[in-house]
């Protein structure tokens, strides 16, 4: 590390360098910037068109850091006139930086006290017009001197780095108690864990007390204020450490004087056992979602096997394995000795052992439940946070998330998830399909892939996910969703109007591939919602917009009805016919002067056009409504009930707001005899009416719970009329 500081203060820097000070500490510093010259002989200060006033120039401080985290800093204002200033200004002073860093420095003109724009001064030949610096390495003390060159305007600064030692404190194990002692050959591990004052790098060290011999366990940057690292109690060579006692120490490698230390003591206990027997899962397993697996920690090596009882019948056996003190385990995929498989019921699960002195083990036993999954494999998948464009960029660490569901949409393990990705371009360009797989996951009804960097940098993301149930099992079941697209990040300003002149995202939009190249389904092939910002999500900041993201993705899993509350749903059934949109453009939500107490919203807010139903998303305590293709919601259930008036055109069903009409001679009807000649079923028909009266309308659907009364399941009348929606987008007129 100090060989690469040296390279880069004595390979880059153009003028001069500081004395150099002894390193004391290996990722903390503060950060000093002096603007010591600036020139320019460009003209920042036109007047008119042809006369160029005096300029009066300020420099500016950029320090990114290498987390992506930035710091600027801006001399004090005002600036002194002229065009050549070779008086000393200090831009930033002791800014605390984390880890390495790079400076980039901004010559500006300042006519802002005059009643004009600031204008930037070109610093580089080449189209950027600031200087930057290289990477320098934080925790190290050091001034470097940097002139720019190439560009019409010049400027010499300098950059003080002064370290910020740490200091460590450990507490497990406690320096001052006993030495803790275990048993690697357990399969018992020791946590060494504690606090830092300042990041820093750590080195951690085991050395036996007895011998002197040591060994480095674990030595890396540590950010945070807090350190938990695990000796598994073997040695450098995989060997388990002697038993005896241990020195553990943790120093920032380049300061000697931060170190802390603490002991542990190495055992072996006798006996032989089987101990911390578990299964994964540890009950309810269901073999088509993969196998179980049986581990637990044998306290001598030996040959060991195991048995799968059902009651007092042996039903499966491993073959015996040659295993050392530890860990041993086995897995079963439920099929039996004779070929069928596992039926449901209570198994036993036995761990047989010869020690290799030849003493038996005494069994270890688990029961577990052995079930049958729920009927039915599906799987959806959104990105999170919701609506990645809406912030300024696409943040690291953005994903897909899958989440497998039965029929019922309850959630149900699948023996493998696979997610795959492709870059895609923005509305209505089509990116070349390049797909490929980024994570798969096994034995789980959820999975979470990250976006790789590359296509987290472009346009947005299309992506399909795929589950499926065990190789081998009966009838395997396979779910795969249909490629979808979700926009990443907003279209450059300098692209064409028909991307830019609406903030218009699409938060999960149905995909086609054609001739090798992906797009979004054409409008009229797909029902859309198209949710906006309203009061209490301010998107122009950076929490707001993560806030809004969110509540557009529980939106979204509650239209599919698997999460919040769970139910199956006709979007679910139609998923790759609909298509969740985002109008970023902000909407005030207040309340109607009257006793009713609505959710109200401008008149002037223009809905999406294609769409067939708005949403306003806001936190207002209201009583949400739609009207026309618009509605509010405060909640994501609400927002399932009022997508409903819109896409559907559904009425209430409950008394007594005047919602009935809405759904006249789809789900409400003006009389028993129109419900029984237009409803799903004559025989249920009721008239809507409560204990304070009646509306004059009737229903078909019998249940109360009803999507259209208390916001939960679709009924036949309001299947039927999802059904006749869907089928116009299947003919291109949504």
């Amino acid at each position: 590390m100090r060989s690469l500081l040296a390279v880069a203060l004595t390979t880059v820097v153009v003028a001069t360098i500081g004395t150099a000070v002894p390193a004391r500490a290996s990722y903390g510093s503060t950060v000093t910037v002096i603007a010591n010259e600036m020139h320019t002989t460009e003209c920042l200060d036109r007047v008119w068109v042809f006369f160029c006033d005096p300029v009066e120039l300020f420099g500016v401080a950029v320090i990114t850091q290498d987390n992506g985290q930035q710091i600027r800093c801006e001399m004090s204002l005002p600036a002194a006139p002229g065009a050549d200033i070779t008086t000393p200004n200090q831009i930033c002073s002791g800014r605390t930086v984390t880890g390495s860093f790079r400076v980039n420095f901004e010559l500006w003109e300042d006519d802002s006290f005059e009643g004009g724009s600031r204008e930037q001064a070109d610093l580089n030949p080449g189209t950027a017009k600031d200087w930057a610096t290289t990477n320098l390495l934080g925790g190290r003390n050091g001034t470097s001197t940097w002139s720019t060159s190439g560009g019409p305007s010049s400027a010499v600064f300098t950059v003080s780095v002064t370290a910020r030692p740490t200091s460590i404190s450990i507490t497990s194990p406690s320096p001052t108690s006993a030495p803790r002692e275990f048993d690697p050959r357990l399969g018992e591990a020791l946590t060494i864990s504690g606090s830092l004052s300042v990041p820093s790098a750590l080195r951690f060290t085991i050395t036996n007390q007895a011998t002197a011999a040591g060994f480095t366990l674990y030595e890396a940057p540590f950010y945070g204020g807090i350190f938990n690292v695990t000796w598994d109690g073997r040695w450098s060579d995989g060997s388990f450490a002697p038993v005896g006692a241990y020195t553990i120490t943790v120093v920032d490698p380049v300061d000697g004087g931060t170190a802390k230390t603490t002991q542990a003591r190495v055992i072996q206990r006798v006996g032989l056992a089987f101990t911390n027997m578990t299964s994964q899962p540890a009950s309810n397993w269901q073999y088509r979602s993969g196998p179980i697996t049986v581990s637990a920690v044998a306290t001598a090596g030996g040959t060991f096997r195991m048995v799968v009882r059902k009651g007092a019948t042996e039903v499966f056996r491993t073959g015996d394995q040659r295993r050392a003190a530890g860990p041993v385990g086995f897995t079963w995929n439920g099929r039996q000795a004779d070929g069928t498989f596992a039926t449901p019921g209570s198994y036993t699960f036995v761990l047989q052992g010869t020690a290799d002195d030849g003493r038996a083990f005494p069994d270890g036993q688990r029961v577990t439940t052995v079930v049958d999954p729920p009927a039915g494999l599906e799987v959806y998948a959104l990105a999170e946070p919701g609506v990645p464009a809406v912030n300024p960029q696409a943040v690291p660490g953005t994903s897909i998330r899958a989440k497998v569901v039965a029929a019922n949409h309850t959630a149900r393990p699948a023996a493998r998830i696979t997610v795959e990705m492709s870059p895609a371009g923005w509305i209505g360009r089509p990116a070349v399909f390049q797909p490929r797989v980024v994570r798969t996951c096994v034995q789980t009804n959820e999975c979470q892939a990250v976006i790789p960097a590359d296509i987290l940098a472009g346009e947005a993301v299309a992506y399909r996910v795929t589950a499926s149930e065990a190789e081998g099992v009966p009838d395997m079941l396979t779910s795969t969703a249909d490629w979808r697209i979700t926009d990443l990040n907003p279209p450059d300003p300098s692209q064409s109007p028909e991307v830019t002149l609406v903030p218009l995202w699409r938060a999960s939009v149905p995909a086609v591939v054609t001739n090798d190249r992906i797009n979004n389904r054409p409008l009229n092939q797909t029902l859309d919602v198209a949710y906006a910002p309203g009061t209490g999500y301010d998107t122009s900041t950076l929490d707001g917009a993560r806030q809004f993201g969110n509540e557009v993705d529980d939106n979204a899993w509650q239209l599919l009805g698997v999460r919040g509350s769970i139910f199956p749903s006709s979007i679910a059934a139609h998923w790759s016919q609909v298509g969740i949109w985002v109008q970023n453009v902000p909407v005030q939500v207040t309340v109607s002067p009257d006793s009713v107490a609505v959710c109200d919203w401008p008149s002037s807010f223009g809905p999406v056009s294609f769409a067939e139903a708005n949403g306003i998303l806001h936190t207002v305590n209201c009583r949400d409504n739609a009207w026309g293709n618009t509605f509010t919601a405060k909640d994501p259930r609400i927002g399932w009930h009022e997508f409903h008036h819109d896409a559907y055109h559904l009425g209430d069903e409950y008394c007594c707001d005047g919602g009935n009409s809405f759904g006249d001679g789809i789900n409400t009807y003006r009389s028993l005899q129109d419900c029984q000649r237009q409803g799903s079923d004559p025989s249920t028909c009721n008239e809507i009416a409560d204990s304070t009266g009646s509306t004059g309308w009737w229903r078909s659907d019998a249940p109360m719970s009803d999507v259209m009364i208390d916001n939960t399941v679709e009924r036949p009348d309001d299947l039927r009329a999802a059904e006749d929606a869907y089928a116009k987008c299947g003919r291109a007129q949504c």
